[in-house]
Order: structure tokens, then sequence, then C-alpha cells
């Protein structure tokens, strides 16, 4: 029997991240809570409603809760569910802090049951490269490690990822993303020197970090802004064989945004100028070559988790790893604050 889901929310995340992935990954989608069901229900006709996470909670269908709501509410509504018997995804960020999602981890213990971290950009399509080059050998030792995720998004928006509540600015939102991929490949830093501040006139969050760590002799800069016009650069990374270069970002995003699923044969598929170079040296004779990308895989995250929870597999995202997210964005705040570099 299919996994039961219900989602909690259907703005930005629930409509475009979550409710089209789950068919796809052989889950089924049987509730949703939402303040407005004739939202809802232009997307699904004959799919069942509530009014809150209340009622969602309490509806003896559901197996698993995805929590697409705002930020703010997540540690809380995360506690909620596990305390109604349910398996729970947050969507990221998780929570505000390493004691919240110590909270978390202890509910989850008591209750029996999954909780884990929607951490869908494991599955883009150049990390899905990057990750393969770098475990197969073919950039040897990683020398310097260079990520950016940026946005054009120079006006102030009033939607809740705006607005200074518990964790919302930069640093929780593309940050919890670049910072779990780092620690996907490279494991808790040895230290870290972060800068985290407001450029945009009026925004009332943080919108630009940048953060410099280590992890033995490789250096690692994240690099995260909504002021950036040109926004294509992505990844630059340096071993002992080989450089990765790679612009743009992953196209899932969009392709989700113009209505594209995960059952669709372009889905996740990147256009052969967008490929990534790797550029390998011989004495000293650079060559460069494409790569092709794998293809990005976002509903990969549920088909694992369904395993988990019937079959007992591995969770995709553990959250003792979530929970080191949440540790370098709190060192990272620390340092900003401090102006010192910080020590795990």
């Amino acid at each position: 029997m299919a996994l039961r889901v219900g989602i909690v929310g259907y703005g930005f995340a629930g409509k475009v991240f979550h409710a089209p992935l789950l068919k796809p990954a052989g889950v089924e989608l049987a509730a949703i809570s939402s303040s407005d069901p004739t939202k809802v229900h232009a997307d699904f006709p004959d799919l069942k409603v509530h009014a809150n996470i209340q009622e969602l909670c309490a509806d003896t269908n559901i197996d698993l809760v995805v929590l697409a709501s705002p930020a703010s509410f997540h540690a809380e509504q995360a506690l909620e569910v596990l305390a109604a018997g349910k398996h729970v995804v947050v969507d990221k960020p998780f929570a505000a802090s390493v004691d919240e999602v110590d909270a978390i981890i202890a509910a989850a213990k008591k209750a029996g049951r999954i909780v884990t971290c929607f951490q869908n950009r494991r599955w883009d399509s150049d990390f899905l490269t990057l990750r393969q080059l770098i475990e197969s050998g073919e950039l040897g030792e990683i020398n310097s490690y260079r990520a950016h995720f940026e946005f054009s998004r120079p006006n102030v928006g009033s939607v809740w990822q705006e607005t200074a509540t518990p964790a919302v600015g930069i640093h929780y939102d593309l940050g919890h993303h670049l910072i779990d991929q780092m620690l996907v490949l490279f494991g808790l830093p040895d230290w870290i020197e972060g800068d985290i501040l407001t450029q945009r006139e009026n925004s009332q969050i943080k919108d630009v970090f940048h953060a410099r760590m280590a992890k033995g002799n490789t250096r690692i800069d994240l690099f995260a802004a909504y002021y950036v016009p040109d926004s294509t650069t992505r990844y630059a990374i340096h071993g002992t064989k080989a450089s990765y270069m790679k612009s743009f970002m992953d196209c899932q995003e969009d392709q989700l945004i113009a209505g594209l699923t995960a059952a669709d044969d372009t889905y996740g598929k990147e256009p052969q100028e967008r490929w990534a170079t790797v550029t390998t040296h011989d004495d000293d004779n650079p060559a460069t070559r494409q790569v092709p990308s794998i293809p990005g895989s976002y509903h990969q995250f549920y088909i694992e988790l369904q395993k988990a929870i019937t079959n007992g597999t591995p969770v995709p995202v553990p959250v003792e790893e979530t929970r080191n997210t949440l540790r370098v964005i709190e060192a990272m705040m620390e340092s900003s604050q401090k102006g010192t570099r910080v020590y795990f």
C-alpha cells in the first residue's frame, strides 16, 4: 500500500515542491490542510481539505504529514504531528535553533516515528554530478570548494519569507541548502568565519551571507544573496586532479513552476549548453571537457522515505544531519556577530 500523505499549507512550497512529487514517487496525496480550499480544489478537485493542522493530524487515513508552512511554525507543528503519531517531513528551514531540533528528535524517539527535513537540493542535477565526480576520485583531493546560491530579488516582498520572524533570513533559506550540500561532501568543518548582513533597502531580514570554512587543508566558501543581477554563478571546485566549473541553477524548480512533474520525459534534464566543465592538468597542459549532467530527481526523496517507513531502510535525510546544518548556521551567526572565527 502506498504511503498516504497530508500536506500542511498550500502556498509556494506545498503547491510547487511537494504535491507534484508524490504521485511520481508512488506516494498518495490523501489530504491538505489550507485556509483556502478553493486554491487546493483548483488543482485537486476531489481531494479532502482540512481547515487546520489539528483536523489533518486527526485524520486516520494519513501516515505522513509534510509541513509546508511558514518556517516560524515548523518546530511547534512538528511536535504536534509527532504527538499525533504521524511521521513528519519538515520543509527547510527545519527549525530556528539546535535546541528546537533536539526537542523534535526526542519527541520522534518517544513516538517511534520518523522525522526528516526536505533537503531536495541533494537531488539537484549539478550536485548529483559533482558528488559522483568527487566520490569516483576524478577530481582528486578537493583543495577549494566554492558554491553560490543567488537570485535577483531587489524589491522586498510581502511574503512571510521577507518578515523578521524566527528561522527567517537568507542564512536559513538558501543557506540551509548550501550548508547541507557541503556537509554531505565534507562533514562538519573545523572552523567557520561568517558574515551575514542586510543590503536591500527596507529589507526586514538578512539577505546576503558569505561563509568561509576549513576541513583540514580544504577551503570552503559559501555565498548567497538576493541582490544579484547576474545570478548564474554556481560552483567552482578545484582538486588535485581536476576542476569542476558550473553555471546556472538546477532546472527542476523552474520546471515545477511551469507545471511539469517527474513523470515528464524532460523533467530534471539540463540542456547541453548548461553542462559543467571539467579541466584536467597533464604535464601543465590543461584539457577541458563538458560533463553530461545527471538528471535531477527531487521525487527521489519521497521514494526513499517511503522505503524507510515501510521497510526500515535508511532515511534519505537523517535528522541528525539536519541538526549539524543548524549547528553551522548558529556558528555562522555567532561569527558574524562577534567578528571572530568559530571552532567546532
